[in-house]
């Protein structure tokens, strides 16, 4: 027998469980953008009066306040983020390194 038929898979490293999780936003996004455009094209006119809509709400809502508080909460969480990332991909390191 195959050597690698009785040993279990090892489990996937953080970096291609983050490019796999990546990959999966990047189709369900494909999937939705072409679900938005089949309804547009389906009906334009609806399309036009949501998108007067959004515009006048855009005109009304604090979008610089919105903006930049999105950035002061983007900027706070980034280093945990990284941090945690940084722990996890050490953690994988000695995980490889370990004799089996």
């Amino acid at each position: 027998m195959n050597d690698s038929s009785t040993r279990p898979s090892a489990p996937p490293s953080v970096e291609e469980g983050v490019c796999s999780l990546l990959g999966n936003a990047r189709q369900g996004i494909c999937q939705r953008y072409e679900k938005c455009e089949n309804r547009i094209r389906s009906s334009p006119t609806e399309a036009v009066l949501g998108a007067v809509a959004v515009g006048y709400l855009m005109h009304r809502l604090p979008i610089r306040a919105i903006v930049l508080t999105q950035i002061r909460l983007i900027s706070a969480l980034t280093p945990p983020a990284l941090l945690l990332f940084g722990a996890a991909k050490f953690l994988d390191c000695l995980r490889r390194q370990e004799p089996e």
